[in-house]
């Protein structure tokens, strides 16, 4: 980022904010992180996509986590072309190196949502990457935008609550389901932040999709730890009534 955007982030810092901050990511976001909240960092990605976000975007070093996470985050506000976006993406993908980072830009990343189809072929070799935030920032784009995605552009909600009586009904439906879960049929060995993605993804599911998520829970080929985390993840959301939780808990024998 040019001098200006570095001078603003750092009238904009906080230093008990910072340190509260940096106790929550990795070790590889301390040191770095100058300690801006992220609703200042995302006004401030937003009067940048206004002007001229592409010379912004040509600085190639960020010296700090708020440098990366406010370039991420003017993709979301500024890309209109889903082209462009994926050629960016190109060179931000490699810089994640922490949750936050992730999670807080691949979310606002609304465009992806009129073009699934070519997204979803764009993502799909980092999948395969074996690098533990490359395989996460893919299980969070699916989560954040692919769960929800239903038939002629319509959205399916989360339930409000889950009974026993549901599991017992027909397998949904969903232009995505079948593929997110082929993608979580194996192992994630890439790391602890991928498998928490994945359990993640997979607790979101069973909201949407409790009777398919079922049997997916009961059939994937997952690690035993991001299976674990997925069930727990389940049992801790309010929506699953009581025997659900202890139903899925004796099945899984976890």
């Amino acid at each position: 980022m040019r001098e200006e955007i570095r001078n603003k982030l750092y009238e904009m810092s906080d230093a008990g904010y910072q340190e509260f901050s940096a106790s929550l990511i990795p070790a590889s976001g301390r040191g770095t992180m100058l300690g801006v909240r992220l609703p200042a960092l995302r006004t401030l990605a937003k009067e940048i996509a206004k002007g001229d976000f592409r010379k912004e975007l040509s600085y190639k070093e960020d010296l700090f986590f708020e440098e990366t996470m406010l370039r991420g985050m003017i993709l979301g506000y500024g890309c209109k072309e889903i082209q462009e976006l994926f050629s960016y993406l190109e060179d931000f993908i490699p810089r994640v190196q922490n949750w936050s980072v992730c999670d807080s830009v691949c979310n606002g990343l609304k465009l992806v949502e009129k073009h699934p189809e070519e997204t979803w072929n764009f993502l799909m070799p980092y999948l395969e990457s074996g690098e533990e935030f490359k395989v996460r920032v893919v299980l969070i784009m699916l989560l954040s935008h692919f769960i929800k995605l239903g038939e002629d552009g319509k959205k399916n909600q989360r339930r409000r609550r889950i009974t026993m009586e549901d599991l017992q009904k027909e397998e949904e439906k969903s232009p995505y389901l079948e593929k997110i879960m082929g993608v979580l049929d194996r192992a994630f060995t890439e790391g602890y932040y991928a498998q928490m993605a994945a359990a993640w993804l997979l607790a979101e599911l069973f909201v949407t999709y409790p009777v398919r998520t079922f049997k997916g829970l009961q059939t994937l080929s997952l690690d035993d730890f991001t299976k674990k985390k997925a069930v727990q993840k389940i049992r801790e959301s309010r929506i699953p009534e009581k025997q659900v939780k202890e139903y899925l808990r004796q099945q899984m024998i976890v």
